[in-house]
């Protein structure tokens, strides 16, 4: 692995000049291993932290317009703002122990479906990306032990392709067979679609998939999680089987939280399911990354409308991913 020019000194520096409270409470916790008690104290009153709270809703869910009501159509959206929602407030120092993200858990455990599997979709088909972002969360705040979590993941087992991977299942089959479907409205509660098995997985599917592997202990270890891990690494900077966020271009979209799969998602990953720098793929994708750091010392969030907080959060990812494969020396 041959380094680009990278100043993990200079982005530590502009992080303690500019960042947020939520920043660097995380930047002394994770990077520097310096004490941060009064930072995790402060952020009770963090403002952000409190809009959000304020604005859930009875049952532990959240809603974009808070003027709108509520219905069954409306639920696809409810869970994916709620999932936003419990992500920034962990972000911002809230713990399973807070009787609100105990409400939020419990209504996305509300959502999970007899099968096991967290569905976010008003046609009621397996959607394995938002399945996996739920438990990948879930485990960050502390439940990866719990029964309804570990249901989950063996969803996920048996839900596999062939190769090991996994894809969208409607993905994986005809489109006239999906559009006969959604034009006979009497089959909207049918089944949902099977994949077809001996079709490739996705790598934009799969990373999601990793991500929730390596937040869980219990699974972070296993062969199905080096197995995952293998087949992501393997399509580095290279175009997904899948019409979803299929160019290659994807990998180098960097931003946080991690709601897809690019280089810098990936990584992060890969560390914490043990892999070293000195594999060829990861230098690959480490020399990229160190590439991308400014005159400024920090990384740029190229999500659409980043706000200079994106980049803040953006650039403390990077510096979590040097510091777990070993390249930050403080």
């Amino acid at each position: 692995m041959s380094v680009p020019t990278c100043h993990p000194f200079k982005a530590v520096e502009f992080l303690l000049a500019r960042g947020s409270l939520p920043v660097l409470y995380w930047l002394k916790k994770d990077i520097l291993g310096v004490p941060a008690d009064r930072d995790q104290k402060n952020l009770g009153k963090f403002g952000a932290r409190v809009r959000i709270l304020e604005s859930q809703r009875p049952d532990g869910s959240w809603i974009k317009d808070v003027s709108a009501g509520s219905s069954q159509d409306e639920r696809t959206d409810l869970l994916a703002e709620t999932l936003k929602n419990v992500s920034r407030l962990y972000d911002y120092g809230c713990t399973r122990d807070d009787i609100q993200v105990k409400k939020s858990a419990w209504y996305l455990f509300s959502s999970q479906t007899k099968e096991g599997d967290f569905r976010a979709t008003s046609w009621s088909e397996y959607t394995p990306g938002f399945h996996a972002l739920t438990l990948e969360i879930l485990c960050r705040l502390g439940l990866g032990k719990d029964e309804r979590v570990q249901t989950g993941f063996h969803w996920l087992m048996l839900h596999r392709q062939k190769d090991g991977g996994w894809a969208i299942p409607c993905r994986t089959i005809s489109k006239k067979e999906i559009e006969k479907r959604h034009l006979d409205r009497a089959k909207n509660s049918a089944r949902p679609f099977q994949p077809d098995k001996s079709k490739p997985f996705s790598h934009f599917i799969t990373g999601l998939v990793l991500r929730a592997l390596t937040e869980s202990p219990p699974w972070r270890g296993s062969r199905q999680c080096r197995k995952a891990a293998e087949l992501v690494l393997g399509r580095f900077f290279k175009d997904d089987r899948y019409e979803d966020r299929r160019s290659a271009a994807r990998w180098e979209e960097l931003s946080y939280p991690f709601w897809s799969t690019n280089i810098l998602s990936s990584l992060d990953a890969l560390a914490k399911a043990g892999f070293g720098a000195d594999e060829p793929k990861i230098g690959r994708g480490l020399d990229w990354l160190l590439g991308q750091q400014n005159s400024q010392g920090f990384w740029e969030s190229r999500a659409n409308n980043a706000a200079f907080e994106d980049h803040l959060w953006l650039t403390l990812a990077v510096l979590r991913v040097l510091k777990r494969f070993g390249l930050l020396a403080l």
